[in-house]
């Protein structure tokens, strides 16, 4: 991660220096990183932090990404890393807000939201990062879906397109397009069209009185939000969008999920065919590893009392429903599936 800090505002010759240093760090391989690091060895210290087994020292370095920290930001700087975060080049625009005394070191930083005001219950020290110096470390708990650490809880949910994340088009699980069906009984909820679905049937699957998809994905996100209250410690309305159209995303922001590299994932298609699924995209190949890690933890039930179909390399997993019409019942159904994904898989997650 480089990071890109200005006591004022970010401009695009800012983006432009933050970039020219990422791209010199790029093909460093582990032994300059570990010469580099003031600590003794990179590797046990790194597995040592997040709990794992020792990554091979090719792991390192794979990918980088860019964080952007300023009071302010001018609109060419946006453009930019939203130019460049919708071609895979994670840049995110943080704004941040710091107080310290004249006479002291120390200081807090402030961790604003997109529409420029403060977050509510200011007063509230989960807002806020203490710190001596302007290390990365506090620059790295800032992130929108934040690093591992202490510091997560601090950094709001932010609405930008200019995370990664949100550019891409879903990672290994959602490229993958699973249609694992479900079996009988233990969904015995889901309304498949009794004349076919698919191929047979096509677009006439849904019957009239299907809710348009926005409407449909409005009432939809409304239900997750009423049952994620309590679940990640966040207003759920910060963690819940719609993507393109047809899709949405709940990014957990608790700090046990790895820097928000995990997503669970809900998309709708025309047919009346509905995904379901979590996706492990984006951030460092450490948290990553993380997240497949809990995966594999869990494959058998994942697949036999969830009836999911693991990706690949274990970079997610999802499980396609048919209904017939979708409709505000199937709106329902797809809260309850959805919920169950949710309450299925975060409990692991949290004991892992």
């Amino acid at each position: 991660m480089v990071v890109g800090a200005v006591d004022g505002t970010v401009d695009s010759d800012t983006v432009t220096e933050t970039l020219q240093r990422a791209s010199t760090v790029a093909d460093r391989p582990y032994e300059a990183l570990n010469e580099q690091y003031d600590g003794g060895s990179l590797r046990e210290a790194h597995a040592e932090y997040f709990t794992q087994a020792p990554l091979d020292p090719e792991a390192f370095n794979e990918e980088q990404r860019v964080r952007l920290l300023g009071t302010a930001f001018a609109d060419e700087a946006l453009d930019l890393a939203t130019f460049l975060s919708d071609r895979e080049v994670a840049v995110d625009a943080i704004r941040v807000e710091a107080f310290g005394a004249p006479e002291s070191e120390e200081f807090l930083v402030q961790f604003v939201p997109d529409d420029g005001e403060q977050a509510e219950s200011t007063d509230s020290a989960e807002q806020w990062v203490a710190g001596t110096n302007a290390s990365a470390e506090t620059a790295a708990g800032g992130e929108r879906e934040s690093d591992s650490g202490e510091d997560t809880a601090d950094a709001p949910s932010h609405e930008s397109a200019l995370a990664a994340d949100d550019g891409a088009d879903g990672g290994a699980g959602a490229d993958d397009e699973s249609e694992s069906e479900a079996g009988s009984g233990a969904h015995d909820r889901d309304r498949t069209a009794e004349d076919g679905t698919g191929d047979e049937a096509g677009d006439e699957a849904v019957e009239a009185g299907s809710l348009e998809l926005p409407v449909l994905l409005d009432a939809v996100a409304e239900g997750i939000q009423d049952r994620l209250v309590g679940t990640f410690d966040t207003d759920p309305e910060d963690l819940v969008s719609v993507e393109r159209g047809n899709e949405l995303l709940v990014r957990p922001d608790h700090p046990a999920y790895a820097g928000g590299v995990l997503r669970y994932r809900i998309q709708v298609g025309s047919d009346g065919t509905v995904e379901f699924g979590v996706n492990i995209y984006g951030g460092s190949e450490a948290e990553k590893e993380q997240m497949r890690a809990v995966v594999r933890e869990n494959e058998a039930g994942i697949e036999e009392e969830l009836e999911y179909e693991i990706a690949d390399g274990y970079d997610g997993f999802a499980a396609s429903r048919q209904f017939a019409t979708l409709d505000q019942v199937a709106a329902a159904e797809i809260v309850d599936e959805f919920d169950r994904l949710v309450r299925f898989f975060h409990s692991r997650v949290m004991r892992a």
